[in-house]
């Protein structure tokens, strides 16, 4: 019964009677309003771009590659190895197909190249993969095509599927060939060059200046596809034969690594275990899932969250002292009807419960309100995003530097509880102490003022 009259006491002092009061207690829920609406957005967008970011990754690189070291760990002390160092790529590969997670496992070269076309080059980052055991990946990079109706993903022949922004740039088109300059040999290029100069006779220069024209000499190759740079980066990709002979492995048979897809992509670190201790990874090879070639970033993503998490929260404290300056404010107003309750025999538990019920009211109200205005602005984000643009002539979301079209959001219940119920209790915490200080107010003097 007691409750019940709290509670009837606190719903008819919220009731607007065209006073101060009425005013702040509007002010009060719009400012939890406003703090629950924008932590839900902002940790929605956040919790989005995680999710779309790991997406994107795991979109178009492969979820392990196996790398060979540039100077393995035991070469010096067993110099017997260094065949087995130069040989057994075609072993790790089998080795690695063993493994149940693996659905599929292909030989790659990656390196830098000039690209050229009409006197215009671009430097690029390539992927070189098989045109038979890579079908996983290849499909997996064929969803990036830019969809104009004539792109595919044709690694049988000297072919290049470049992004599409590489393109535009050097002003190359579906069917164009364009020319591949490696980078990889600038060294012995360079070492060529003083040969040459340092020549003391006309032969020795000739066979030098032979030397550096097969060097220099370009891979011919047309362009058959273009991939969304906004979804897929800047690396084209070509046939691995042609890689390996930019970066000078073919003579030898030689690969920069093993591609692998993985049934689950999310269990990249424990299938990476699982390999290095089934003893398919030999001691001059090392495997980087995707996770570890992207830790930092993803890690950025995530403290980034945890941040604007702990900073929106003061957002909810400062809607919470607003709630306590209506509290404040009312107990003033309501000095003598205080002093009569307490005259009439309420207890100061009861008359703590009036005011704390009508925060928590105002916190509820302000609360729901909140996820109501946050789940609007989620579900129009994009619309509002282009108003912005409109507005200001500024990109608010530039896909240029999020790699993304769009902005990302995920709504996470946990994350609802969490903010729902921290800003409800901070509300009726704030309304407690002026409250409690309210409750013991001597009734005669109460009644006197």
């Amino acid at each position: 019964m007691a409750r019940n009259a709290s509670l009837f006491l606190a719903l008819r002092y919220l009731q607007p009677k065209r006073s101060f009061v009425s005013v702040i207690t509007i002010i009060s829920i719009v400012g939890v309003m406003l703090g629950v609406g924008v932590l839900v957005v902002v940790i929605s967008v956040m919790k989005g771009f995680e999710i779309d970011f790991k997406k994107l990754v795991i979109g178009f690189e492969p979820h392990l590659l196996a790398e060979r070291y540039a100077y393995p760990p035991a070469l010096e002390e067993t110099p017997e190895q260094d065949a087995v160092q130069e040989s057994n790529w075609r072993d790790v590969l089998e080795a690695v197909k063993q493994n149940p997670e693996v659905t599929s496992a292909a030989p790659f070269a990656m390196g830098m190249v000039f690209a050229e076309f009409n006197g215009e080059p671009q430097p690029l980052e390539f992927l070189a993969i098989p045109e038979e055991g890579a079908e996983a990946l290849v499909t997996k990079l064929s969803s990036h095509l830019v969809e104009d109706g004539v792109s595919k993903f044709d690694l049988s022949g000297p072919h290049i599927i470049l992004p599409d922004r590489v393109a535009t740039a050097i002003g190359a088109n579906i069917g164009d060939t364009i020319d591949l300059r490696a980078t990889s040999n600038l060294k012995e290029l360079s070492a060529l060059t003083r040969e040459a100069d340092e020549a003391q006779d006309e032969a020795s220069k000739a066979k030098a200046f032979d030397q550096i024209r097969e060097l220099i000499l370009p891979q011919e190759a047309t362009v058959v596809g273009l991939v969304r740079y906004e979804t897929a980066g800047m690396r084209a990709y070509v046939p691995l034969y042609m890689g390996q002979e930019m970066l000078g492995l073919s003579s030898d048979d030689r690969v920069s690594g093993i591609g692998m897809e993985l049934k689950d992509a999310n269990l990249a670190n424990e299938v990476k275990r699982q390999l290095e201790e089934q003893g398919a990874i030999p001691f001059d090879w090392y495997v980087d899932s995707w996770m570890d070639r992207h830790h930092s970033r993803l890690a950025a993503v995530q403290n980034e969250r945890t941040m604007m998490y702990f900073v929106l929260f003061f957002v909810v404290v400062v809607a919470a002292f607003s709630v306590m300056n209506t509290t404040i404010t009312v107990t003033v107003q309501k000095r003598r009807e205080i002093g009569i309750l307490t005259a009439l025999g309420s207890r100061a538990k009861q008359i703590v419960g009036i005011f704390v019920a009508q925060a928590a009211v105002v916190a509820v109200l302000g609360t729901l309100l909140g996820l109501a205005g946050g789940g609007l602005v989620l579900k129009f984000r994009n619309e509002i995003r282009a108003g912005i643009a409109t507005a200001t002539g500024r990109d608010i979301f530039p896909s240029d530097i999020y790699f993304l079209s769009s902005i990302p959001a995920h709504v996470q219940p946990v994350d609802l509880v969490i903010i729902c119920s921290v800003s409800i209790v901070l509300c009726l915490f704030a309304a407690l102490l002026p409250a409690a200080a309210a409750a013991h107010v001597d009734p005669a003097v109460a009644l006197r003022d």
